[in-house]
């Protein structure tokens, strides 16, 4: 993905030096529905979006358990993501602490 693009292919905004964006922006990128839950929830206040690298790493870890539950072990998981097996094994025991 090119930075500045949506998965989607459509452009973002410049942003540079934008301290907000405009209701018919947020219309125009997220979609009615995703723009009103935004401004639902958020609406006026300062937020901090987390960036592309976050995404990345939300969805390595949600390959990572499913990964476990398909029975695979820390030396497995740490191999097939190019992680260390006290990593894996670290990710293994914060999911249990979660469920």
């Amino acid at each position: 993905m090119i930075s500045g693009e949506a998965s989607i292919g459509r452009k973002f905004p410049e942003q540079d030096e934008m301290k907000g964006m405009s209701a018919e922006s947020l219309l125009r990128i997220l979609g009615d529905e995703a723009a009103e839950r935004l401004m639902y929830y958020w609406g006026g206040a300062r937020v901090s979006v987390p960036g592309i690298k976050d995404l990345s790493r939300v969805r390595l870890r949600e390959r990572i358990r499913q990964a476990y539950a398909d029975g695979a072990t820390p030396a497995q998981i740490a191999e097939r993501f190019g992680i260390s097996v006290r990593t894996a094994q670290r990710l293994r025991a914060h999911q249990t602490d979660i469920e």
